[in-house]
């Protein structure tokens, strides 16, 4: 596998004057496109324009959106490069509604998720999701798509980390608690606690709500199949 050179790193950045920052925007994905093959529209960030073609969360009639509950933002900081020493870019979980939900966040086995945009008072659904572990662990799985992973990271990672990194707005998470965590007791022995499968069902049960509603899947919904986590 080939790997990135520091060299087209930088051309993915800004110089400031002190250190190289990632580009954000058009400029941002034409600087990739010069580094990775983006023909495949998965692997393709989106923009802000992309953003404000999708539903709102207004518009969408279903109710068991109403079971989600807005918990944090959701922002990219972007790669720097100072002295050929990088830090890589990452989403940031902030402004915690309240603890219990930041409990709910750190601790929660087994969630589904929305993830929204707000752009002038409208508020855009970007990904509707779910995991058997806690969203801690799932944005961390999401933190693997830097761009030096390009080549080695699962599509969905690069396609959450980029776009946001390409968009640089604030995102709007929501959970869903589905948090039944079980133990099976085999010949003597538990098993670390299980997710039950709630959270999968809530998500096929949310997209498939989705694409009756509107057509098509969320914009950051990139999996072939409705009921593929990702």
């Amino acid at each position: 596998m080939v790997k990135t050179t520091i060299e087209e790193l930088k051309s993915l950045c800004d110089y400031d004057g002190s250190k190289y920052v990632s580009k954000q925007g058009q400029d941002y994905i034409n600087a990739l496109s010069q580094v990775f093959d983006l023909k495949n529209k998965n692997d393709k960030p989106f923009t802000i324009d992309d953003i404000l073609q999708q539903p709102t969360l207004y518009s969408f009639r279903f109710t068991g959106k109403n079971e989600f509950i807005y918990t944090c933002k959701l922002q990219a900081t972007p790669m720097i490069i100072k002295h050929d020493k990088r830090k890589n870019e990452k989403i940031i979980a902030f402004d915690f509604v309240n603890d219990e939900q930041k409990n709910i966040f750190n601790k929660a086995l087994g969630i589904a998720y929305l993830i929204t945009c707000e752009i002038n008072n409208q508020e855009y659904i970007i990904k509707i999701g779910s995991s058997r572990n806690t969203f801690r662990d799932r944005l961390g799985s999401y933190n693997c798509g830097v761009v030096n992973n390009w080549r080695t990271a699962s599509t969905t990672n690069i396609k959450i980390l980029q776009s946001f990194v390409t968009t640089r707005l604030v995102f709007k998470l929501y959970l869903c608690d589905c948090s039944e965590p079980y133990q099976i007791n085999w010949h003597g022995v538990l098993s670390p606690k299980l997710a039950l499968p709630k959270s999968l069902a809530i998500e096929d049960i949310m997209l498939k709500q989705f694409i009756a509603q509107f057509g098509h899947k969320p914009l950051a919904n990139i999996q072939a199949n409705a009921t593929q986590v990702d």
